[in-house]
């Protein structure tokens, strides 16, 4: 099945600053980190850290009106990472997807 198939809620393409942190070491710094489109399901970053497939990570950003209908609110949640892909042939960046497990 398409992944596109697969998704539930509206997705939007926007930048939202966002912090993470691998949930196996909590005392270890945040790492920051923009969104590239983002849902109530959760959350797909660029990020410069290499964030392996499988990976329990906390995510801690303030989510758009435009995705939760309300005012801007602070969401913290736990998610697995689901797939990692490189965004250009020059680029060092990486894109992230994380769905949301819980909140």
């Amino acid at each position: 099945m398409p992944e596109s198939e697969r998704r539930f809620g509206r997705r939007l393409i926007m930048k939202v600053p966002l912090r993470f942190r691998p949930m196996q070491a909590p005392a270890d710094p945040e790492q920051e980190a923009a969104s590239m489109n983002i849902c109530n399901h959760g959350v797909y970053f660029a990020t410069d850290q290499r964030v392996p497939q499988g990976l329990m990570i906390q995510v801690h950003l303030k989510m758009p009106r435009e995705v939760v209908g309300d005012d801007v609110a602070e969401w913290c949640f736990t998610g697995r990472v689901a797939h990692v892909e490189s965004l250009g042939a020059t680029n060092d960046k990486l894109g992230v997807g994380v769905p949301r497990i819980s909140l």
